[in-house]
């Protein structure tokens, strides 16, 4: 048995809108609805979930996903941080398994995947758009579109109730609404 090698994200270059409906299509298809808890979903797909202390990182980096070539898979977690925070990293991780793993496994099955969630102005432009990517992914598949329009809706644009209802932080609800075209 040989040592995997791990290569980085490759963006898909797909526009937001299709990151979107691709990523609302993942939830659905995981039978995933608003609001539900992530850690079962990833157990459920194979991955396991690792909090780390901040301060102890010398073999990963927090918030993270390293994907082994069978598809198995780790996200790496700080130990502090909120549940909102938690879900949202996972998704943007989960995001990274759905769009940019198959590409990597395409071009090299014998290779695995690391992607971190984080990235500066010296990372390349690809790595950079493979992150929007998993944000975009994430936005989608915890927030779908017609869900949350109606839960804005229900709230009166309420946005840090939609938050709560949905389990992300009062800033991802208000770049979702903005996206969508709400307040």
């Amino acid at each position: 048995m040989h040592a995997s090698t791990y290569k980085l994200p490759i963006p898909t270059n797909a526009t937001k809108d299709r990151v979107h409906g691709f990523a609302e299509e993942v939830a659905e298809k995981l039978a995933f609805a608003p609001g539900d808890p992530i850690e079962p979903l990833v157990g459920r797909l194979g991955g396991q979930i690792e909090y780390k202390n901040a301060l102890d990182f010398k073999s990963s980096i927090p918030e993270s996903i390293k994907i082994d070539p069978s598809r198995r898979f780790k996200i790496f977690l700080p130990s502090m941080g909120s549940s909102p925070r938690y879900r949202f990293t996972i998704a943007h991780e989960l995001g990274h398994l759905f769009l940019h793993f198959p590409m990597v496994s395409e071009r090299d099955p014998n290779a695995g995947m690391i992607a971190t969630r984080w990235v500066d102005d010296n990372d390349t432009e690809p790595l950079k758009r493979a992150e929007w990517e998993a944000n975009w992914f994430a936005a989608a598949f915890l927030m779908p579109s017609a869900p949350f329009r109606s839960m804005l809706a229900a709230f009166g644009g309420n946005i840090a109730s939609v938050a709560t209802r949905f389990g992300v932080s009062v800033q991802a609800a208000e770049i979702r609404a903005k996206t969508l075209g709400g307040p």
